[in-house]
Protein backbone atom coordinates (compact mmCIF):
# COMPACT_ATOMS: atom_id res chain seq x y z
CA UNK A 1 0.00 0.00 0.00
CA UNK A 2 1.51 3.27 -0.75
CA UNK A 3 1.26 6.21 1.08
CA UNK A 4 -1.19 8.04 -1.07
CA UNK A 5 -4.06 4.79 -0.59
CA UNK A 6 -3.03 4.82 3.22
CA UNK A 7 -3.90 8.27 3.86
CA UNK A 8 -7.21 7.88 1.83
CA UNK A 9 -8.49 4.93 3.58
CA UNK A 10 -10.23 5.11 6.29
CA UNK A 11 -10.06 3.27 9.38
CA UNK A 12 -11.96 -0.19 9.49
CA UNK A 13 -11.76 0.02 13.16
CA UNK A 14 -15.36 1.31 15.07
CA UNK A 15 -15.50 4.88 16.35
CA UNK A 16 -16.94 6.27 19.39
CA UNK A 17 -17.52 9.90 20.68
CA UNK A 18 -18.45 9.70 23.86
CA UNK A 19 -19.91 13.06 26.16
CA UNK A 20 -20.18 13.03 29.57
CA UNK A 21 -21.66 16.00 31.25
CA UNK A 22 -21.28 15.75 35.08
CA UNK A 23 -22.55 18.41 38.23
CA UNK A 24 -22.91 18.05 42.03
CA UNK A 25 -26.60 18.95 41.23
CA UNK A 26 -27.58 16.30 38.84
CA UNK A 27 -28.24 12.78 40.30
CA UNK A 28 -25.45 11.19 38.47
CA UNK A 29 -22.96 11.98 34.86
CA UNK A 30 -24.92 12.51 31.98
CA UNK A 31 -23.65 10.16 29.55
CA UNK A 32 -24.38 10.49 25.73
CA UNK A 33 -22.38 8.45 22.26
CA UNK A 34 -22.45 10.43 19.61
CA UNK A 35 -24.64 9.08 16.09
CA UNK A 36 -25.62 5.58 17.85
CA UNK A 37 -28.40 3.64 16.97
CA UNK A 38 -28.60 2.07 20.65
CA UNK A 39 -26.64 1.99 23.92
CA UNK A 40 -22.95 1.20 23.95
CA UNK A 41 -21.10 0.58 26.80
CA UNK A 42 -17.64 2.61 27.04
CA UNK A 43 -15.11 1.86 29.90
CA UNK A 44 -17.95 -0.16 31.52
CA UNK A 45 -20.56 2.35 31.50
CA UNK A 46 -23.33 3.04 29.68
CA UNK A 47 -24.00 5.73 27.03
CA UNK A 48 -27.10 6.77 25.71
CA UNK A 49 -27.46 7.17 22.34
CA UNK A 50 -27.80 10.58 20.68
CA UNK A 51 -27.82 12.33 17.27
CA UNK A 52 -25.09 15.59 17.99
CA UNK A 53 -22.86 17.14 16.31
CA UNK A 54 -19.35 17.65 17.75
CA UNK A 55 -16.49 20.11 16.72
CA UNK A 56 -13.58 19.44 18.43
CA UNK A 57 -11.26 21.19 20.11
CA UNK A 58 -8.11 22.67 17.33
CA UNK A 59 -4.86 21.31 18.62
CA UNK A 60 -3.05 24.10 16.18
CA UNK A 61 -1.88 27.23 17.43
CA UNK A 62 -2.10 28.90 20.49
CA UNK A 63 -5.59 29.70 21.53
CA UNK A 64 -7.51 27.81 24.12
CA UNK A 65 -9.44 24.82 23.35
CA UNK A 66 -12.69 24.45 23.16
CA UNK A 67 -15.31 22.33 22.26
CA UNK A 68 -18.56 22.71 20.49
CA UNK A 69 -21.68 20.27 20.63
CA UNK A 70 -24.64 20.70 18.95
CA UNK A 71 -28.41 18.53 19.31
CA UNK A 72 -31.61 18.52 18.20
CA UNK A 73 -34.21 20.27 20.13
CA UNK A 74 -36.99 17.84 19.55
CA UNK A 75 -34.39 15.08 20.96
CA UNK A 76 -32.81 16.16 23.91
CA UNK A 77 -34.30 19.23 24.55
CA UNK A 78 -36.39 18.50 27.56
CA UNK A 79 -33.72 16.57 29.36
CA UNK A 80 -31.45 19.47 29.26
CA UNK A 81 -33.95 22.05 30.46
CA UNK A 82 -34.69 19.70 33.41
CA UNK A 83 -30.89 18.89 34.47
CA UNK A 84 -30.68 23.09 34.24
CA UNK A 85 -33.34 23.88 36.61
CA UNK A 86 -32.09 20.96 38.77
CA UNK A 87 -29.06 23.35 39.03
CA UNK A 88 -30.79 26.93 39.17
CA UNK A 89 -33.07 24.97 42.23
CA UNK A 90 -29.88 23.86 44.50
CA UNK A 91 -28.67 27.60 44.31
CA UNK A 92 -24.94 25.87 42.97
CA UNK A 93 -22.42 28.28 41.14
CA UNK A 94 -20.12 25.21 40.04
CA UNK A 95 -20.15 24.77 36.62
CA UNK A 96 -20.95 22.08 34.28
CA UNK A 97 -17.85 19.63 33.52
CA UNK A 98 -17.63 17.88 30.01
CA UNK A 99 -15.57 15.23 29.21
CA UNK A 100 -14.89 14.74 25.44
CA UNK A 101 -13.65 10.70 24.59
CA UNK A 102 -12.96 9.03 21.41
CA UNK A 103 -12.96 5.80 21.60
CA UNK A 104 -11.18 4.00 18.70
CA UNK A 105 -11.90 0.21 18.09
CA UNK A 106 -11.40 -0.53 21.59
CA UNK A 107 -14.46 0.24 24.09
CA UNK A 108 -12.26 -0.61 27.22
CA UNK A 109 -10.28 2.61 27.05
CA UNK A 110 -10.09 6.22 25.38
CA UNK A 111 -7.42 7.17 23.13
CA UNK A 112 -8.15 11.09 23.09
CA UNK A 113 -9.76 12.37 26.60
CA UNK A 114 -10.27 16.21 26.69
CA UNK A 115 -12.05 17.62 30.30
CA UNK A 116 -13.39 21.03 29.76
CA UNK A 117 -16.17 23.18 31.33
CA UNK A 118 -19.17 24.81 30.28
CA UNK A 119 -19.29 28.93 30.46
CA UNK A 120 -21.23 30.83 32.58
CA UNK A 121 -22.29 33.37 29.70
CA UNK A 122 -23.85 31.04 26.89
CA UNK A 123 -22.59 27.55 27.42
CA UNK A 124 -25.87 26.40 26.81
CA UNK A 125 -28.24 27.97 23.72
CA UNK A 126 -31.44 26.99 22.94
CA UNK A 127 -32.45 27.81 19.16
CA UNK A 128 -35.82 26.92 17.72
CA UNK A 129 -34.55 23.40 16.40
CA UNK A 130 -30.99 22.93 18.20
CA UNK A 131 -29.23 23.16 21.56
CA UNK A 132 -26.13 24.63 21.36
CA UNK A 133 -23.06 23.87 24.14
CA UNK A 134 -20.28 25.42 24.52
CA UNK A 135 -17.34 24.41 26.67
CA UNK A 136 -13.21 25.19 27.33
CA UNK A 137 -10.98 24.28 29.33
CA UNK A 138 -10.53 27.28 31.42
CA UNK A 139 -12.97 26.46 35.21
CA UNK A 140 -14.74 29.45 35.66
CA UNK A 141 -14.45 28.89 39.62
CA UNK A 142 -10.49 29.44 39.20
CA UNK A 143 -10.98 32.90 37.53
CA UNK A 144 -11.21 36.37 39.76
CA UNK A 145 -10.03 34.67 42.70
CA UNK A 146 -7.87 36.96 44.46
CA UNK A 147 -5.66 36.11 47.35
CA UNK A 148 -7.37 37.38 50.81
CA UNK A 149 -5.12 40.28 52.25
CA UNK A 150 -4.80 39.39 55.86
CA UNK A 151 -2.17 41.22 57.85
CA UNK A 152 -0.36 38.25 59.35
CA UNK A 153 0.76 37.61 55.97
CA UNK A 154 0.61 41.21 54.20
CA UNK A 155 2.77 42.75 57.23
CA UNK A 156 2.14 46.02 55.82
CA UNK A 157 -1.63 46.04 56.18
CA UNK A 158 -0.82 46.82 59.77
CA UNK A 159 -0.36 50.02 59.66
CA UNK A 160 -3.19 51.13 57.80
Amino acid sequence: MDKKTFWATKSPLAEFHAIVFDHPSFGGPFRMVANQFQEVTLDGFVHAPAPMSINPPDLKGDSQPKLSMTFPRQVVGRAFKRQLRLIQASGSREPISVVYSVYLGVTAGAQVVWRFYVGDDGGVNFSKDAVTIKASDDNPMRRQVAPIYTPDVFTGLELI
